[in-house]
């Protein structure tokens, strides 16, 4: 692989949900290749804007290199400009999971053990409300950090970036109820015009009182017209939540979105017994709520008995440029935080992005990505190895049902030492925001670069 392909940008989560101001250059690479008079619509029927002819060589070689992709895993291939960019990191993405907590402080205290491994399944769907975003998260540095604080019922989280190539972040989460662990290496597959992505990771949860391990696999997704027409987002294929402790297990099923949005966002399943008998029907939309009713053996809700709402997907704000949900909002505030000096808020790339200073925000991510470069090659020249600070390689090897591989996706455990830490105040009126951003192993090599 050559050094123009080999780059710094990977994508993640849902490959950040995805390369949304691609559609940006749809309507000048339509053109280009004839499309003009294509109408590509929205399955929602909202239409692109109207092409307009630019058959500059820059469109040229952007769509020849774009094609050279045609089914290979682009999430670490592509080089992406900052225009299509959010002002936001994977490693935020992955926190956008404790969005929906309260549902796992509701399984930690729900005596039944099928309604249990239900309120675990509405904690898991809950991310999925903030998906449908279609912009590209910047990806970390080696070694770079995010932590959240919840006081309202006590969440401590941690995600480190793990490894370069392959991409991989870590992430641990806690309450006094409670103990959640990920580890996330998403793949993809550009297929011309749209681009797959395969969730490669692997989420452990733990009830503290019953010692219950819940383990999921979540669903593929696919952004579609990524080149051509007005780029959308759809989660598509089999969700998996087992309960490995008992053999209990959720499995749901997202409806992909057929012609005339049929289908679209439909969410459907049960909860099975460890003997395989259905006791739960679940259903919803997976951008809104989840519901729960006990059922009879062949599935069907029982008539007249209680339906209960799992998960209800929080009131977005109107407007927001990047459709940022208010808690992804909240995940991007500076203010009143003293995070490590890893942490995604201090990155400048980010924080000129969110000012609106996309000049800098390119010369800014340039310049991290030479001083990765610059970090590595003074590690080969030492002899050697980067090791994360919080977080080490598992030596369980033990997988389950549903679960990737070992090959497709490592374990990693948090150490626990960044518990350990005393809590920093901040001054409330300090903003970290772009400020103090030093994730390196070799700080000497960046003093010039402050």
């Amino acid at each position: 692989m050559n050094e123009q392909k080999e780059t710094e940008e990977q994508g993640g989560g849902l490959f950040g949900a995805l390369t949304g101001a691609w559609n940006y250059a749809a309507s000048s690479i339509s053109s280009f290749l004839g499309y003009e008079d294509l109408d590509v619509v929205n399955p929602d029927g909202s239409r692109p804007e109207e092409a307009k002819a630019d058959t500059s060589d820059k469109r040229q070689i952007a769509f020849t290199n774009y094609k050279d992709y045609i089914g290979m895993d682009i999430t670490s291939l592509v080089t992406l400009p900052v225009w299509i960019m959010e002002p936001y990191t994977i490693l935020q993405k992955v926190a956008e999971i404790m969005e929906y907590t309260d549902a796992l402080d509701r399984a930690a205290a729900t005596e039944d053990p099928y309604e249990r491994l239900a309120w675990v399944a509405g904690f898991c769907i809950g991310p999925f409300g903030g998906n449908e975003r279609t912009w590209k998260p910047f990806n970390p540095i080696l070694g770079e950090t995010f932590e959240l604080d919840l006081p309202t019922n006590g969440v401590r989280f941690l995600a480190e970036q793990v490894s370069h190539h392959p991409p991989i972040s870590a992430a641990h989460a806690e309450n006094d109820k409670w103990v959640y662990d990920i580890v996330s290496a998403p793949s993809t597959k550009f297929m011309g015009n749209s681009v797959e992505i395969y969730p490669v990771g692997r989420s452990r949860i733990k009830l503290r009182k019953t010692g219950e391990v819940f383990s999921l696999v979540p669903p593929n997704s696919t952004a579609h017209n990524v080149i051509v027409g007005s780029t959308w987002v759809d989660c598509h294929g089999n969700f998996s939540l087992t309960n490995v402790s008992t053999g209990a297990k959720c499995s749901l099923y997202f409806t992909p979105c057929g012609w005339f949005s049929d289908g679209r966002y439909q969410v459907s399943g049960h909860i099975y017994t460890e003997e395989g008998k259905k006791v739960l029907a679940l259903a919803g939309a997976w951008n809104s709520h989840l519901d729960m009713q006990p059922c009879d053996e062949d599935g069907d809700p029982l008539p007249g008995s209680k339906t209960t709402r799992l998960w209800q997907c929080k009131e977005k704000p109107k407007g927001d440029k990047y459709g940022f949900t208010h808690f992804a909002r909240m995940l991007n505030a500076g203010k009143g935080v003293a995070p490590l000096a890893s942490d995604s808020r201090r990155r400048p790339d980010r924080a000129a992005l969110e000012w609106g200073d996309t000049g800098s925000a390119g010369t800014e991510k340039h310049s991290l990505e030479e001083r990765q470069r610059a970090e590595r090659k003074e590690r080969d020249r030492r002899k050697e190895k980067w090791a994360p600070r919080w977080f080490q390689p598992s030596k369980d090897t033990q997988t389950h049902e549903d679960e990737y591989s070992l090959e497709d996706c490592p374990m990693w455990d948090f150490t626990g030492d960044y518990l350990k830490l005393p809590r920093k105040a901040a001054d409330p009126a300090e903003d970290c925001a772009g400020r103090d951003f030093a994730p390196w192993s070799y700080p000497e090599l960046h003093t010039d670069k402050q």
